[in-house]
């Protein structure tokens, strides 16, 4: 089965005051047909630039994008407005972090769908009535017709994330692109969100990129997982296999950071959680070598601080598991405070 998505090569570039911010620094992946992947990360590891670079959302003034992003046989890189245009919505939809910022305040969330029909096709006001409050009904909210006269402030925080999902949902894309999609919501309301997109990604047999930095959200709807740091991948891995057998030292960290909800000791025994020290580099002044070199546990004085490692598959570990390490990490090696 050929991917509906393929990313190759991809880079992309500020121009800054500072200098070139280099945000991704050769990132690939595909993306396969009904697949939901997940991009996981710190912020600024280049997640959301990646999703925001494949379908041309970067401002061209001050942006550098290179390599290869071909979505149904099209590539997308270099494009024009216009043919992009094309692609955005009718071919890959994309939910973004916070709506009450991506709706607009003074049309009604009617009005706001309605214009997603209409930019892909032509139709009577009263058929694109109706497939909008079709939509509402989709994405499960109640008395869809009258909330066709609704403005994004009349609604709920989880309310209105549907409504963006509704609109992504639109002109019936075959890649559904969430970024931090729950980010902004709480946990009630966001396992809702979660299992509605999982729910309307099976009715319509699309591929969807999930984007966020949550380990703990990936596991339970994601089939692959790549994670990103400094703009690179240096870890990918079905979802099972990089949960059951972490090897770089970054993916251990995001792991050891997260709460044991099913820790039977009290908030009193329990150890504090861990955290990795120091932060991300900065994009204008990255390393030489491991961009994960400052924070790492187990970095190799000799190589790690002047090659970068390639993302290389991981030595008895499941097909298609890689990781940017030169160091293989076993259960026994781990260092005190990262158990």
């Amino acid at each position: 089965m050929s991917p509906v998505l393929s990313v190759r090569d991809l880079r992309v570039a500020f121009r800054t005051g500072g200098g070139l911010a280099r945000v991704v620094n050769g990132v690939d992946f595909d993306v396969e047909p009904g697949e939901t992947l997940a991009i996981v990360g710190e912020s600024g590891s280049g997640k959301s630039v990646t999703s925001l670079a494949v379908l041309g959302l970067l401002p061209q003034a001050v942006t550098e994008v290179h390599g290869s992003a071909v979505f149904d046989g099209d590539e997308l890189i270099g494009r024009s407005e216009e043919h992009l245009r094309r692609v955005r919505g009718a071919g890959i939809g994309m939910v973004f972090q916070d709506p009450m910022t991506s709706l607009n305040p003074v049309l009604t969330v009617g009005r706001q769908i309605a214009e997603a029909l209409q930019a892909h096709e032509k139709a009577s006001d009263r058929a694109v009535r109706t497939r909008a409050a079709e939509l509402l009904g989709e994405v499960g909210i109640p008395d869809p017709q009258g909330r066709l006269r609704a403005y994004p402030h009349q609604l709920s925080g989880g309310m209105r994330q549907r409504v963006m999902i509704a609109i992504a949902l639109a002109g019936n894309p075959q890649v559904l692109i969430a970024d931090e999609a729950t980010t902004a919501l709480d946990v009630t309301v966001q396992a809702q969100i979660l299992e509605l997109i999982e729910r309307l990604q099976g009715e319509h047999g699309m591929a969807v990129v999930w984007i966020t930095h949550d380990l703990g959200v990936v596991a339970g709807i994601a089939d692959h997982v790549i994670v990103m740091y400094a703009g690179r991948c240096v870890e990918e891995a079905a979802v099972d296999d990089l949960y059951s057998r972490p090897s770089h030292p970054y993916t251990r960290g995001l792991l050891s950071s997260l709460p044991l909800l099913d820790d039977p000791r009290s908030a009193r025994e329990r150890d504090p959680l861990t955290t990795m020290p120091g932060l991300p580099p900065d994009p204008v002044a990255l390393p030489e070598g491991c961009a994960f070199y400052p924070r790492c546990a187990y970095r190799l004085d000799d190589r790690c601080k002047t090659e970068v490692p390639p993302l290389a598959p991981v030595a008895a570990a499941a097909e298609n598991h890689r990781a940017a390490t030169f160091y293989r990490i076993d259960a026994a090696d781990e260092p005190e405070g990262q158990r």
